[in-house]
């Protein structure tokens, strides 16, 4: 199974466009927040399962502020990560104290993905607003199988 990783579009879906056509086909598109109203153009162009949570800055959004659900034997927490305490430490005792391994945030612009103890930490960054040094539109692609470990990459424009 090909996930799509994506957050902090802001209104701006000209590189998701590039995305989708660069990584198809994908099984499931995931958008961690700050999507600016644009949840139906996504699933719309996404030609897959979508789900979505709200972002600081999706004020009318009806999308709830986290999901929880299990995906092929592991545990994900989605959000958007303004709420999220600071550090690694912290935020995979979070995950841990809400029963998942799989913890996906966005809200800071900025890719992480790493294994910190046992909890998968994942941002793809940002496809419209990058705040890395180098700037470049970011996004992750998770890769799951049963019974195996789940495969994440972050990837650029």
């Amino acid at each position: 199974m090909k996930i799509l990783i994506i957050s902090d579009t802001h209104g701006d879906l000209r590189n998701l466009y590039t995305v989708l056509e660069k990584e198809k086909p994908i099984d499931n598109l995931l958008h961690l927040g700050d999507v600016s109203r644009d949840d139906d153009e996504i699933r719309a162009i996404a030609d897959c399962a979508c789900a979505f949570v709200r972002g600081n800055c999706d004020w009318c959004s009806d999308e709830r502020d986290f999901r929880d659900f299990g995906l092929l034997g592991h545990n994900v927490h989605m959000e958007h990560g303004h709420m999220l305490p600071s550090g690694f430490d912290a935020i995979a005792l979070r995950a841990k104290n809400l029963g998942a391994d799989i913890l996906l945030f966005g809200h800071t612009h900025s890719p992480v993905c790493v294994k910190h103890n046992g909890v998968y930490i994942v941002n793809p960054g940002s496809l419209s607003k990058p705040r890395q040094a180098d700037r470049r539109p970011s996004y992750a692609i998770l890769n799951i199988e049963s019974g195996k470990d789940p495969e994440f990459e972050i990837r650029y424009l």
